[in-house]
């Protein structure tokens, strides 16, 4: 097990389905990665360009901390376009 992860195995699986979820969004929107990154960055996130990239094509883990801070800055980024 991942020392970054605490509890099981369902920590896991929720935190796969929350990056394929993002991924989803993040391919099919207009937001650039840089963007993405750098707004992500803003909110707190620690992760770097690349390893954003890594976790948006499913080969990196994360932190749950960090999956949150993108989901955030995912959905806010792309409600900005709604408005």
């Amino acid at each position: 097990m991942n020392a970054d992860w605490t509890g099981g195995p369902d920590n896991l699986l929720e935190a796969d389905e929350q990056r394929r979820a993002v991924a989803q969004r993040f391919r099919q929107g207009e937001v650039p990665l840089i963007k993405l990154w750098t707004y992500y960055y803003g909110l707190g996130g620690d992760a770097d360009e690349m390893s954003l990239d890594a976790y948006l094509n499913e080969a990196l883990h994360l932190p749950a901390a960090q999956v949150g801070l993108i989901s955030t800055a995912m959905t806010e980024l792309s409600s900005d376009g709604d408005e």
